[in-house]
């Protein structure tokens, strides 16, 4: 199994002593990484990453050069790389909505988090790389080449060649690979299921986006090695089901897949409008990270005080998904699901209204699962290899 990562790559420190940086400046750097930046959707808290997915800032080699992270947050990076001898398949979206002092906020906290001991980073730094980098977003070997490693650490930092190809069509076992998609935030899961089943699941915004099985799974991989840093995924197929805070129309999945980086490639215009609904919780949903049962993600993420897990598979007979959640502590809820012409869904507790609504007592909302059937599927067509 093959898994893509967006990945801040960023890199540990020479341990040469520098002066601690402002703490209100580490305050507001945390506050950017745990809410409007997104970081921790894919490096979580801790700065550690997920085992065998995404890789640490916590003591991580790549931090030791303060232009090079300067580099990578500004304009991205997307291909193989190597970090502290371990290796990720990597894409990470330019930094875009930031100013340069919210930038320099960031990265001094990452620098100086979790153990770390880096330099203080300013305004002037980050506006000076901003007006002076390459447009383009990185490459591996292009930020290397920029900003090489010394001797010493080239062993365990720098990039590969990946021995595989990404174009699956008859999927016998779950893929799980971290990408760009269109329809999601920067921070998406394209999963691939036993019987040609496949789906959008967004780490930004807690939440599945569409599900597809026709035309086959993503050809994103080879796109972003190839293209520079592209950061949509090609994408195969309409979606049979998508999520009600989308206001993507059908046709719109595919001019997404063949745009370039000029086109927005997300959709967050009704985010607020969360499918859980806990009476007296206005928090934003928080993503907790994932762990793989039995090869499926398993996606975790908190509402308020209440603990949300996820886990997707295939329905027994193949033609669609089963979503099952488990919460914890007890509480009643209303799930808002996407009423849609091309699929049929149903729920092991509650009863679905017009406007794809349930309610859930407290004790049924502990576990429950929902079923989406695509209502006219089609045996798939293998175009690619058999993963």
């Amino acid at each position: 199994m093959k898994i893509f990562i967006v990945t801040l790559c960023l890199l540990s420190l020479s341990g040469v002593a520098l002066a601690a940086p402002d703490a209100a400046i580490l305050e507001k750097g945390k506050a950017l990484y745990n809410g409007a930046g997104s970081c921790v959707a894919c490096h979580m808290e801790d700065g550690k990453g997920q085992p065998s997915s995404v890789p640490p800032l916590t003591g991580s080699d790549w931090l030791d050069d303060p232009d090079r992270t300067i580099a990578i947050v500004l304009r991205g990076l997307a291909g193989p790389v190597k970090v502290n001898g371990k290796r990720y398949y990597s894409a990470m979206p330019p930094q875009l909505l930031f100013d340069d002092e919210k930038i320099a906020h960031i990265v001094t906290y990452v620098n100086n988090a979790w153990g770390n001991k880096g330099a203080e980073v300013s305004r002037e730094q980050v506006a000076k790389a901003r007006a002076e980098l390459p447009a383009a977003v990185y490459t591996p070997e292009a930020v290397l080449k920029a900003f090489p490693f010394d001797k010493k650490k080239r062993r365990s930092n720098g990039t590969f060649k990946p021995d595989f190809d990404d174009v699956l069509a008859d999927v016998t076992e779950p893929v799980v690979y971290r990408t760009f998609m269109p329809g999601a935030s920067p921070a998406a899961f394209a999963v691939a299921l036993p019987g040609n089943q496949f789906y959008c699941w967004d780490a930004g915004e807690c939440r599945l986006r569409y599900v597809w099985s026709k035309g086959g799974f993503i050809r994103g991989n080879q796109v972003h090695w190839s293209s520079n840093g592209k950061p949509v995924a090609q994408f195969n197929g309409i979606p049979y089901y998508r999520a009600r805070s989308s206001l993507l129309k059908p046709e719109d999945y595919q001019y997404l897949s063949e745009s370039g980086r000029g086109t927005p490639f997300y959709d967050t215009t009704e985010a607020v409008d969360f499918p859980i609904v806990i009476e007296g919780v206005k928090e934003s949903p928080k993503f907790k990270g994932y762990r793989l049962v039995r090869g499926y993600p398993e996606f975790r993420y908190q509402l308020g005080k209440y603990e949300i897990r996820e886990l997707i598979t295939m329905t027994e007979g193949r033609k669609g998904i089963t979503r099952r959640f488990f919460m914890e502590p007890e509480v009643p809820i209303t799930f808002r699901l996407t009423p849609d012409d091309a699929a049929l869904v149903s729920t092991s507790a509650g009863v679905i209204q017009k406007d794809g609504s349930f309610k859930l007592t407290a004790k049924q909302a502990m576990e429950f699962h929902i079923t989406i059937n695509e209502k006219n599927p089609l045996t798939p067509q293998p175009t690619g290899i058999t993963k």
